[in-house]
């Protein structure tokens, strides 16, 4: 017989959940001293984890909160879910949402393995563009903020791995909900804000991350079908250190940009970001950001826009089959309030990259601020189609065609498929420049790989990756255990669209060399029909014995 208990939180303890097939806990108002929720927990009120507290949820719980209900750490939250067991902050069945998690100068807190959906979570971010009075003069004239998105850090520290957002605020194909807001500027509670996303999904919803003057590590993420006009991250003002936006892939939004730091000298490295109506990156504001080993492409007004006075360097990135490879202007509409961005057009300098089958590859725009009328662009070593003949360049703005410029067809492997690495004959290969050049390619492997740097975001030939790292095999989503997920995500690669996938060597089931529909079908022998075991390292940590092209760019269940 099923039975449901309502129970005190502090009462909410695994023992319950051993013992009583449904167990629904009643949260308390306040936690006062350290709480264990397991089963499903209803929330029916404001929760708030009080400062010297800890709440620590358990693999496979589901926490179900009512209209307009909260749950705010000033302690620590640790939501532990597994990949089997994941934890869930949703909403009760009886209503529509919840409200929103924050976290509020809490004590350093994690969530692994966390599924948040249906929170009330619409809204606009510009809201918090209230540093500036109206003439965009600094003020600390400041209400307190309204915040919206459905996990907010203020003041605090967070770790996220492996959650999934989605079903933001609903399951509509058209939903807008924001995830993940890091800010370091609340008016009321001021204060460093930093976070670590690691490995999350951000599926169908509005923007992914907000950040405003906060460190964050945004790091082997996916990020698909974001609707609205949001960017998937979003990073507005400097901090110590810069935001770092790595190895990630972003796909196929409904509209708008990708990523987009305002004033911000983010650190952004190695994505795949391809599908939009609009620019892959943008960078806006007086900043300094740095952009290495990008594979940016399909991206319908341009690859990269450079804005109002922010002076960006370009290394090794490749960007193709966008209507502007690369765009400077100044967004004149974006001078005042909310934005008060600085009057200016761009700055960039751009060093070993591919600017390919864009129809204006280079795009400078004259502004008419006078103190900084034009754009500029300097460019080394760069495969330009059609060098000056494809840029298009206003009065006041200038081109530095450096040395070691080429306009040459790279050669690659099979762009229509997204395979952007290069065949042998390519004239790239160790056609770039030492200088500024990073140590690895978009895969991880040794620069230079041949006699000097390759230009574009992939080293052609077989080096080996510059750490041999231990992997699993069959463990193609590198979360440290073999299923049926596994098999699942190499499908997703062959045949749905996923480009990139954590480390190829583990997901080279069968050992092939190569990764095709036998190590789906290999794992799932393996799984469910007595099929032989993976061969060395198998599903217990190691490096591979045997050499192969085969890399393995990150791989984080050893």
């Amino acid at each position: 017989m099923e039975m449901t208990l309502s129970l005190p939180s502090r009462f909410c303890v695994l023992t319950i959940a051993l013992f009583v097939s449904s167990a629904t806990c009643a949260a308390a108002t306040e936690l006062a001293e350290d709480t264990h929720w397991s089963g499903t927990v209803t929330v029916d009120e404001d929760v708030d984890i009080l400062a010297g507290v800890t709440l620590s949820i358990e693999a496979g719980t589901t926490v179900q909160s009512r209209s307009s209900v909260s749950i705010r750490v000033f302690g620590r939250l640790l939501a532990d879910g597994t990949e089997s067991s994941p934890i869930r902050f949703t909403r009760h069945p009886d209503v529509s949402n919840w409200d929103r998690l924050l976290f509020i100068n809490a004590a350093d807190s994690r969530m692994t393995h966390c599924t948040v959906e249906f929170s009330d979570c619409e809204g606009d971010h510009k809201d918090y563009y209230d540093d500036t009075d109206p003439n965009c003069d600094p003020t600390t004239d400041r209400s307190p903020r309204d915040y919206f998105q459905a996990v907010v850090v203020i003041a605090s520290h967070v770790d996220m791995d492996n959650c999934v957002f989605q079903n933001l605020p609903d399951t509509g194909s058209s939903a807008e909900g924001d995830a993940v807001a890091v800010i370091s500027d609340d008016p009321e509670y001021p204060g460093a804000a930093s976070a670590k996303i690691f490995e999350c999904q951000f599926l169908s919803i509005g923007q992914g991350i907000h950040t405003r003057y906060s460190y964050v590590l945004v790091e082997e993420c996916y990020f698909n079908d974001h609707n609205g006009d949001n960017d998937d991250v979003d990073l507005f003002g400097e901090s110590t250190p810069p935001p770092l936006i790595r190895n990630n892939v972003f796909l196929d939004p409904a509209h708008d940009d990708m990523i987009n730091p305002t004033q911000c000298s983010a650190i952004i490295v190695g994505n795949v970001i391809a599908g939009s109506d609009d620019h892959g990156i943008v960078l806006r504001g007086r900043c300094e950001p740095v952009l290495i080993n990008n594979l940016i492409y399909d991206c319908s007004s341009g690859g990269i826009a450079i804005q109002n006075s922010c002076d960006a360097l370009l290394i090794n990135n490749t960007i193709v089959d966008c209507g502007r490879g690369v765009r400077l202007f100044d967004h004149t509409g974006r001078w005042g309030r909310p934005y008060c961005l600085h009057p200016g057009s761009g700055r960039a300098t751009l060093v070993n990259c591919i600017v390919w089958d864009c129809p204006t590859t280079l795009a400078l725009t004259d502004s008419p601020y006078e103190k900084e009328p034009g754009s500029h662009l300097t460019l080394t070593h760069c495969d330009v189609q059609g060098g000056e003949s494809l840029a298009s360049v206003s009065d006041n703005s200038t081109i530095t065609w450096g040395a070691g410029n080429i306009d040459a067809d790279p050669l690659f492997v099979d762009a229509t498929n997204g395979d952007f690495r290069v065949e042998e004959a390519s004239p790239i290969v160790d056609a770039g420049t030492m200088d500024d050049a990073p140590d690895t390619d978009f895969y991880g492997g040794t620069r230079p790989c041949g006699k000097a740097i390759d230009i574009g975001a992939a080293e052609y030939g077989d080096c080996e990756p510059s750490v041999k790292r231990a992997f699993r095999r069959a463990d193609a989503n590198a979360d440290s255990g073999v299923d049926v997920s596994d098999a699942i995500i190499i499908l997703l690669r062959l045949f749905a669209g996923l480009a990139e996938l954590p480390c190829d060597k583990s997901a080279d089931a069968d050992d092939s060399s190569d990764i095709d529909l036998s190590d789906a079908i290999f794992t799932l022998n393996y799984l469910f029909g007595q099929g032989d075991a993976p061969s060395a390292p198998g599903v217990d940590c190691g490096v591979d014995p045997t050499e192969d092209a085969l890399t393995c760019v990150a791989y984080e269940g050893c």
